[in-house]
């Protein structure tokens, strides 16, 4: 066996070009491979860790109970405490109510400035249940007494060093922070869970007795969760049904005034992590990115496999006479195929070796693509048992044919070259096949990144109707619009007074978020007409802003009486009006018997993501200056003013709020937010594309230069008869264009419907053009004759000579 290594090993130093090719080409393979199998292991561990998870349940509710995956995870505040009133022994019953700070400040003793935390977020309400459902290991305090008192709190560890990082574990229990104006003591710490969860919760304090003792069946939150364990179905089924009567009985008759009405059901806490619509902690995914990750590591590891293989067949014909002679002295097929087993387990133990730095730039590179604590959670065994595993695969899958090949050949056929296998029944080498299919994924690759890159190019740039170039918003601090304790129109008035500020003005929410719904009806001769539909409430200085156009009407005037609206082009379609100026003075009322005089129709504008239609929406006044929360500000067009401006706003922020944080956020950067897992598949589209491409040239390069050094005196020949150099390299790199060619054609049909129904998601999507296909068909010929063409000019150069000279 020795012997075999020191034979490779000699081998592989003679061939350092194909040795180098084939490490590269499986280094990038196993690269990505090794990559992903961190990211599926980190995605699927999520909650596994829980004892007894699968009897765990999500309560959620739902307008249609048989869509289970439609639904949302807030429940009405009169739940829970009913639930816990009906409990049964074999039940856990869990509340998860998250709270909000603007800010912590921790005393850290008379010598040293106390620290403040600005905004801090990952805090919980909840009961001690919430540490029997979850395997926190309680390093000070215990589950039983830790939340006893109502301003108790229990941190993690990290939680602890951050808030008090001169003291240990123990001494922190029983010291003090301030959250807001209410003092908190350090009754627990816990150790942070060492397994990936959706549950994030690192200051855990006791749902507030006015929180709990709030019986609204009305309002549903997602601030509000509720847990179930048991294994008892009939528990489930019986708190569910409880749930259900008191809510048909309370909430139901209220509900149906203004839609449809909820109905609670269980989800299992397994498949939380892939449901976006029941994430509450940003922590989710989708199961189809993650199945197209896998898909992806699979390309490329075929790719990878497919490379190695070309080469190798393709240098037996070159070692045709050692081959031949091993065989003729009594070498058995087992002891060939173990010598390629060990030639291939020696390049793919390099190609690992390769893989680590690799995978370490990539980390680094592409930050989008990988959680920051994925390191935190890889389990170092499994992924050493994967990698052996990929190894063995490798060696096998790339190894077995080219011995097989190498074996099924006669000793004297073998002497001659006689060893390229065709497929039955064609023209076309199993070598060449491969080579097709190599440059299929890579033609569907680039066909697939062109046209997402020209949807989302159309996404971000296209007219949404709107002005938001250059327009910061500012969320007003939580206690002045809670309270009310700052009128909003100081600050704005500070910032008009300026002429570095464009504009100024207020709303209640970012103009392409969520708005608060409701039913409205227009008194028509027949009857009246039903309006389903949300509101924004804005002031006078909002449509201007925006640059909003104005279709009929005037704008809205802000005052603490009048309360107008606008109304936009699908609003008046829902209402059956057809002329914008037949709804001027007509009134909107809700099921309250409020009444809204419309004063204007503006131009409907895209407030979401393109993927949706546009849609009725209602802009108007309100009398409550709490509503008016978000201040929208226009800056100068020239960007190099913006610093100025910015500094401006901070400078008054400071006047008027000055314990309150400065923060601020383009809109233009919200309206990115909406594309961004498209804006994250295609930039991993590209990269594939990228590493296709150069994984199937790398193949083309090495079988260019063993093609040319086997038809070496076959040019020499030509060449003495006349034949020029150009003619020369069209000879010998049709033969792989017209293999690039059969892959353009084949590849183009799939990657028309994987795209087309990927357009489908999208209500104002392109239509895919047919130049696309002749770009990407272009880009897949040029980059392949440009690496044959290396190889062939040098072969065409040679001096006939030398071409002819035999040993």
């Amino acid at each position: 066996m020795i012997n075999k290594y020191k034979l490779t090993f000699r081998y592989l130093w003679r061939n350092k070009l194909f040795t180098f090719l084939n490490i590269l080409g499986l280094s990038i393979g196993i690269s990505a491979c090794w990559m992903i199998f961190r990211i599926v292991h980190y995605e699927f561990s999520f909650e596994k860790a829980i004892p007894d998870v699968e009897d765990i349940h999500q309560i959620v509710s739902l307008d249609d109970i048989e869509k289970l995956n439609e639904g949302f995870a807030g429940i009405p505040l009169g739940l829970p405490p009913l639930l816990t009133e009906q409990a049964l022994p074999d039940a856990l019953l869990v509340p998860i109510y998250t709270q909000y700070f603007e800010r912590i400040l921790v005393p850290q003793g008379q010598s040293e400035e106390n620290l403040t935390f600005e905004d801090p977020q990952n805090m919980v309400g909840t009961r001690t249940s919430y540490f029997d459902m979850l395997p926190y290991e309680w390093l000070e305090g215990n589950a039983k007494t830790a939340l006893s008192a109502p301003n108790n709190v229990i941190l993690t560890e990290s939680r602890a060093k951050q808030y008090f990082p001169k003291l240990s574990t123990q001494e922190v229990i029983g010291k003090t922070f301030m959250g807001d104006t209410t003092q908190y003591v350090v009754s627990g710490i816990v150790k942070d869970l060492s397994f990936p969860s959706s549950f994030q919760g690192q200051i855990f304090f006791s749902i507030p007795e006015k929180e709990w003792t709030d019986h609204n069946w009305m309002g549903m939150n997602s601030n509000h969760l509720f847990f179930v364990k048991t294994k008892n179905p009939n528990a489930l089924k019986h708190l569910l049904q409880v749930a259900q009567k008191e809510y048909d009985k309370i909430g139901a008759p209220e509900h149906a005034k203004y839609g449809p009405t909820v109905k609670f059901a269980p989800f299992p806490l397994l498949e939380k992590h892939f449901q976006l619509q029941y994430d509450t902690e940003g922590t989710s995914t989708e199961k189809k990115v993650v199945f197209g990750l896998i898909a992806i590591g699979a390309f490329l590891l075929t790719l990878a496999c497919i490379n190695y293989i070309n080469l190798s067949t393709a240098q037996v014909p070159q070692r045709a006479k050692e081959i031949g002679i091993r065989k003729t002295l009594g070498a058995n097929p087992s002891s060939i195929t173990m010598s390629f087993l060990v030639e291939t387990f020696c390049i793919t133990l390099l190609a690992l070796f390769l893989s680590w730095p690799i995978v370490t730039i990539f980390k680094h590179i592409y930050p989008e693509f990988v959680s920051s604590n994925i390191d935190q959670y890889t389990n170092p065994w499994l992924l050493s048992l994967f990698l052996f595993g990929l190894i063995l695969f490798i060696t096998l899958v790339s190894a077995i044919y080219p011995a097989f090949l190498i074996n099924r050949v006669r000793s004297i056929d073998t002497l001659k070259g006689k060893v390229d296998h065709k497929i039955k029944g064609t023209q076309l080498s199993l070598r060449k096949a491969l080579i097709v299919f190599q440059f299929i994924i890579a033609q569907f690759f680039i066909v697939c990144a062109l046209i997402m890159g020209k949807q989302l190019d159309f996404t971000v740039h296209t007219d949404l109707g709107f002005s938001h170039h250059a327009v910061v918003n500012i969320t007003m601090p939580t206690k002045s619009y809670q309270h009310g304790d700052v009128n909003p129109f100081l600050y704005k008035q500070a910032l008009q007074k300026h002429p570095e500020i464009a504009g100024v003005a207020l709303g209640h929410e970012p103009l392409n978020s969520s708005y608060w719904g409701n039913v409205y009806y227009l008194k028509v001769d027949t009857g009246r007409v039903q309006l389903n539909t949300p509101r924004k409430y804005i002031d006078q200085d909002y449509i201007d802003l925006y640059e909003i156009e104005l279709l009929a009407g005037k704008n809205i005037q802000f005052s603490d009486t009048m309360r107008e609206i606008l109304i936009n082009e699908s609003a008046l379609k829902a209402l059956g009006l057809k002329n914008p100026n037949d709804a001027i003075g007509q009134h909107l009322t809700t099921l309250e018997n409020v009444s809204f005089p419309i004063v204007g129709v503006y131009k409907d504008f895209n407030q979401r993501s393109l993927r949706s239609k546009m849609g009725p929406l209602l802009l108007g006044s309100s009398n409550k200056r709490s509503l008016l929360q978000m201040f929208n500000i226009k800056l100068p067009e020239e960007r190099k003013k913006w610093s100025g401006a910015i500094a401006i706003m901070e400078q008054e922020w400071k006047k008027i709020y000055p314990n309150a944080p400065f923060e601020y956020k383009f809109n233009e950067e919200r309206i990115k937010k909406i594309y961004e897992n498209d804006l994250r598949t295609a930039k991993l589209i590209d990269l594939a594309t990228i590493v296709t491409i150069l994984v199937s040239c790398l193949g083309l390069f090495g079988l260019s230069t063993l093609t040319a050094f086997q038809r070496t005196k076959e040019i020499g020949i030509r060449k003495v008869l006349g034949a020029s150099v150009g003619g020369i390299v069209s000879m010998l790199s049709k033969e792989f264009v017209k293999l690039v060619f059969i892959s353009i054609l084949l590849a183009s049909p799939l990657a028309w419907w994987v795209m087309h129904k990927w357009l489908e998601d999208f209500a104002y999507r392109i239509d895919i053009p047919w130049w696309i296909f002749l770009v990407a068909g272009l880009c897949a010929t040029v980059i392949a004759l440009f690496t044959v063409s290396y190889q062939a000019v040098k072969a065409a150069i040679v001096n006939p000579v030398d071409s002819l000279r035999d040993e």
